[in-house]
């Protein structure tokens, strides 16, 4: 009924896509930590965490997307991977711009650290014993056993979020097996909200498509349906839907990648391309056109 990935992969893709998603983890970190030095609220720096977790996360999602690879387990490891290479990274030119910062002798660049793991972890070391900043203005630096717990929700924070973003990536696409290619966006449909949400989806899951027939089409402005389907360009016959209520609080998908028939793949192809056609008029006769074609 819905569309799964077949947890496919080959070795030459997988590398493809560790090559992609560890280079762009490496930038990504690098920027990161020389950017983090400059950040002295917290809540910034806890948002700049944050994106660099989804960074990675898009970085190596969309690598395994170039590699064609269809494994979530695949996809979890390399986010580890691709993590873990971006907080070392980040981590050497933290701290060579710490030491600079601080006018230490000499100071290690942070290619120096990255060739050297024992002497990034002593530095690591050192810095904790004094600090470098504070969680509130005019208290003393944090160190000891609380930074070692704030570096670990940090690099937690990363790993994490590189994880749900890099699934995500993977998640919202589908890939057609039978001609090794990933399927693309078909066709696209802003239509009315139903009265039931949730009849509509067992509906739509039972191939019983009166209720979505009959609906209007709807302004972005006001609550409606976004309606995506998917389609193989090569052989069109791996379609699949995906209905997500775009309402004012949050978006919710109703049904995400249901797999449908050639004909209805057909159909909702010739009512998107009648919807922009409609879209072209002006906004009030586009609306009443739209609405009366259903």
């Amino acid at each position: 009924m819905y569309y799964k990935h077949s947890g496919r992969f080959s070795l030459g893709g997988l590398m493809i896509g560790a090559l992609i998603g560890c280079a762009g983890a490496a930038i990504l970190g690098y920027i990161y930590g020389r950017g983090s030095i400059l950040i002295e609220d917290e809540h910034l720096a806890f948002l700049a965490t944050l994106a660099l977790g989804a960074g990675i996360g898009g970085c190596a999602g969309y690598g395994l997307i170039w590699g064609k690879v269809r494994n979530h387990a695949v996809n979890f490891c390399l986010q580890g991977i691709a993590s873990a290479v971006s907080l070392y990274v980040s981590w050497a030119a933290w701290i060579a711009d710490i030491f600079k910062r601080f006018q230490v002798d000499d100071p290690p660049s942070w290619i120096e650290f990255l060739k050297h793991p024992v002497g990034l972890w002593r530095a690591m070391c050192y810095i904790n014993q004094y600090g470098t900043w504070s969680l509130g203005k005019g208290e003393a630096p944090t160190t000891g056993a609380e930074l070692w717990a704030i570096w670990f929700i940090e690099a937690a924070l990363v790993v994490v979020g590189a994880m749900v973003i890099g699934y995500e990536v993977l998640r919202n696409h589908a890939f057609c097996d039978r001609c090794e290619s990933w399927c693309r966006r078909a066709a696209k449909l802003i239509l009315a909200v139903p009265q039931n949400p949730d009849l509509l989806k067992r509906q739509l899951e039972a191939n019983d498509w009166r209720t979505f027939d009959s609906l209007p089409a709807e302004n972005k402005a006001a609550n409606h349906l976004a309606v995506g389907l998917d389609s193989c360009e090569e052989c069109h016959q791996l379609n699949t839907v995906t209905v997500t209520l775009v309402a004012r609080r949050k978006p919710r998908k109703i049904i995400e990648h249901l797999l449908i028939a050639s004909a209805q793949a057909e159909k909702l192809k010739q009512l998107s391309m009648k919807a922009e056609q409609g879209a072209k008029l002006d906004p009030p006769k586009a609306n009443a056109a739209a609405a009366g074609k259903h």
